[in-house]
């Protein structure tokens, strides 16, 4: 059997095996058989919400809101917590819908680094999560990364249920006016997502050429900021993943960024391989057009793969980062946790788990005080103070 025979049999092997996991999960391989079955008790939706558990328990009681899930664990009967649905619903209710203010724009954040297994996607993923369940509109593009992963996290497998057509390819290329067409909704309330497949990288080679035909509508590091802006009108935050290269889809997505964080893990390759994307950054801006005089995308740097096992490097690395850049650096770390992996095995992240879906209620909960914090400061420091500032 020669090569391209035996790699046939393992991309279908591949896939036959991600659409097994797939119905082993949810019954079904198809993007739409995703639910969140999480719940959040009482007094975290009231939390979410913005109101306090017992406005929650007077609505139900007035029939403002309806009656509560319940059932029997032993003798008494007790709720059984809230949908994300049934949360969103109750912001509505009590009027504490948290969106843009009306004159602000939609903040564009993008996740870059110049290397990969530095935390990108997983940072994108759940910081996307986070926001549609605070309540805010969340799209998340899959800017440059032809490997599809933050598409996998929702169910939309690449070059299995994703195509060429599925993606931004055609708007890269100039076949589409606005990038409508590659919205798909996920299992989130809130949160929709424009896929990727293995087509996307084309743009590394055909984007050019197409700007030097006169082809192209924009010039070509401005394609990608181009179609969120023809699609942003209905959402709070866009959240892009990229992928780990410095080429002509890496440029379009620092221009297309109002915010970059930049995920360094807390080892030394690591830290040189960011200063390798800030040189790259540096020599960008100084020679390309970003649509306006003064703007400039704001960046700051997110400690990743953070150990705190002993003789780990990660204190002494953290120390020598902060020393050299000082406020780029965020005060919250992505710590090392295996509830992260554990969770790509089962689909869902930490924050789609429900009860019976968890490894043990410890370790859970442990990824949430890893991951909620991360997330709030990015939103806290980096998002809300934009629109603030267009006020």
């Amino acid at each position: 059997m020669g090569l391209i025979q035996t790699l046939d049999q393992c991309i279908a092997a591949g896939q036959e095996m991600t659409r097994a996991i797939a119905v082993a999960q949810f019954g079904d391989d198809s993007p739409e058989a995703r639910k969140i079955t999480r719940r959040w008790g009482i007094t975290e939706a009231a939390e979410l919400v913005g109101v306090t558990p017992q406005a929650i328990r007077d609505a139900e009681k007035s029939g403002r809101l309806p009656v509560p899930d319940m059932e029997k664990r032993g003798r008494v009967e007790q709720r059984i917590g809230y949908t994300i649905e049934q949360i969103n619903y109750m912001r509505e209710v009590f009027g504490t819908v948290r969106h843009r203010p009306a004159d602000a724009d939609p903040v564009v954040l993008a996740v870059a680094a110049h290397k990969g297994g530095a935390y990108k996607t997983s940072s994108s993923v759940h910081l996307a999560q986070w926001l549609a369940i605070q309540g805010q509109r969340v799209l998340l593009v899959e800017g440059n990364d032809p490997q599809g992963t933050a598409s996998m996290y929702h169910g939309f497998v690449p070059d299995l249920n994703i195509h060429a057509e599925d993606t931004l390819l055609p708007f890269y290329l100039g076949e589409r006016d606005d990038a409508e067409y590659a919205i798909k909704p996920t299992c989130w309330p809130n949160l929709d997502i424009i896929p990727s497949c293995l087509s996307l990288h084309r743009i590394e080679t055909e984007l050019m050429q197409l700007h030097d035909a006169g082809r192209l509508p924009q010039a070509p590091h401005m394609m990608l900021r181009a179609a969120i802006e023809s699609v942003w009108d209905n959402y709070d935050v866009i959240v892009i993943d990229s992928a780990p290269n410095l080429g002509i889809g890496t440029i379009n997505v620092v221009s297309a960024a109002d915010v970059i964080v930049v995920p360094t893990p807390a080892e030394l390759y690591d830290y040189t391989s960011t200063l390798q994307f800030f040189t790259m950054l540096r020599d960008m801006l100084s020679t390309v057009d970003l649509g306006a005089d003064d703007f400039e995308p704001e960046v700051r740097i997110l400690l990743t793969k953070y150990s705190n096992a002993a003789n780990s490097q990660s204190p002494w690395m953290e120390e020598k980062i902060r020393d050299a850049w000082g406020s780029l650096v965020l005060k919250e770390a992505v710590k090392v946790t295996e509830e992260v992996g554990k969770g790509q095995i089962r689909m869902r992240t930490i924050f789609e788990q429900a009860t019976k879906q968890r490894s043990s209620f410890s370790a859970w909960k442990n990824a949430l005080t890893i991951w909620e914090p991360v997330c709030k400061e990015i939103f806290e420091k980096l998002i809300k103070p934009r629109w603030e500032d267009a006020k």
